[in-house]
């Protein structure tokens, strides 16, 4: 492979995926700022849901897509079965709304940023086909636009309109649009359309259900607390939690680019049966998480309300255990995904959707018990606990497996 490809694809893949990472942090600012608290409480529950909801649409996920080297099936099967998610996802949006009896402007908002997350997946499908061909820059480049082109339309939109639902309707215009004048222009001239069969498409659902069970319930598991408050407290108090729950994501992303330079090595170290310097990797990534989990809640100790007083324009002081508390958690949910990670590396997948189930049983019976008795503090004290489960459960299994399984009958 070309080597300036190779950096192209890897610059611009980390800049596109940042960018697209941050998004949801500048538009709750800008409503927080514009819109008042209480709208910012209705869409920071409205963009979690589509968060989660959209992992309906994309289901399986471009990583299967992507690693189906033997190309077990087509590029067009896997756009039809995308097709098939994404108005499963939105059938499913509009039947949760319904049933949650949501009045029109928070049914409306709902609807709107689940579109726009619909626009997402269905053009995640097309950059598999482009990530195959060794063309993630495209990729990349695709998700710098769209969020430069969604923050800035939407401020300005949000600013000479005031209304909320014109400016989450702008976001769906966007992606819409750079789909039709990007994304597909550009993977077009690389899709293969050699085969097409139903029976293919019935497989997929089949074959990636655990992969889409694992990444649903990750993603709810993050984000059980938002979901459990949602009716239970006043859309300002929704809005403060998605404040102090914000630098949880950031701690999550930070993780993620620690472990993605060292998976290569782990997956070197199980094919060569180095089961020594594997666990050692491990440990000491854990120990680099401890600290820089150590130094973010000496910042969030320090400056953490100060800054999201700034940034937001609301005062929050008064939730800064409530920050803390999550932030701890945060640390947590970022060893646990390491531990994740290892375990998938020694192909160990299905314990993980067992570890994952029981964390979202915990987080959905305990998230609701705590915030009636306690409110947002309750929401905190959940996210930490459940956390902690999770942890504690991925420690357990983590050393059970280790002392099982022999690397030398791999290498």
């Amino acid at each position: 492979m070309d080597t300036s490809i190779s950096k192209k694809n890897v610059i611009w893949n980390m800049i596109g995926t940042t960018f697209n990472a941050f998004n949801s942090l500048f538009f709750m600012m800008v409503v927080t700022r514009i819109n008042g608290l209480a709208n910012s409480g209705v869409f920071t529950l409205a963009f979690s849901l589509a968060c989660l909801l959209c992992l309906i649409g994309g289901y399986e996920g471009r990583v299967y897509q992507v690693t189906d080297v033997k190309n077990e099936y087509s590029d067009i099967e896997y756009i039809v079965h995308r097709i098939i998610t994404c108005l499963i996802m939105m059938i499913v949006v509009v039947a949760y709304c319904i049933i949650m009896k949501y009045g029109a402007y928070k049914f409306t908002i709902t609807v709107a940023l689940c579109l726009m997350k619909c626009f997402e997946v269905f053009s995640d499908v097309f950059y598999g086909v482009l990530q195959k061909n060794d063309k993630l820059y495209v990729v990349g480049i695709s998700l710098f636009l769209k969020s430069i082109f969604s923050v800035v339309l939407f401020i300005l939109v949000d600013l000479i309109t005031k209304n909320l639902l014109i400016s989450c309707l702008t976001l769906d215009l966007i992606w819409f649009i750079l789909f039709l004048v990007y994304d597909y222009p550009k993977s077009k001239r690389v899709i293969q359309k050699e085969k097409f069969s139903f029976t293919n498409i019935l497989k997929l659902f089949k074959t990636g259900f655990f992969s889409f069970s694992i990444l649903f319930l990750s993603v709810y598991l993050v984000n059980a607390q938002k979901y459990a408050l949602d009716g239970t407290v006043q859309e300002s108090l929704q809005a403060v939690f998605g404040i102090i729950l914000m630098p949880a994501t950031i701690i999550s992303l930070a993780g993620q680019y620690l472990l993605q330079p060292i998976l290569n090595t782990m997956a070197n170290l199980y094919s060569t049966g180095e089961k020594k310097e594997f666990n050692k990797i491990v440990f000491r990534a854990l120990l680099l998480i401890v600290a820089f989990g150590a130094l973010c809640l000496l910042g969030a100790y320090i400056l953490g309300i100060p800054v999201l007083n700034i940034l937001y324009s609301v005062d929050i002081s008064d939730y800064k255990t409530h920050l803390l508390i999550i932030i701890f958690g945060a640390v947590l949910y970022s060893m646990s995904t390491l531990l994740s990670a290892a375990l998938t590396t020694v192909r160990y997948t299905f314990v993980q959707f067992i570890v994952f189930g029981i964390s979202s049983i915990i987080a959905f019976f305990l998230s609701r018990f705590l915030i009636v008795q306690y409110s947002i503090y309750g929401a905190a004290l959940s996210y930490l606990i459940t956390m902690t489960c999770q942890f504690g459960l991925y420690v357990i299994i983590y050393f059970v497996i280790m002392k099982k399984i022999d690397f030398k009958e791999v290498a």
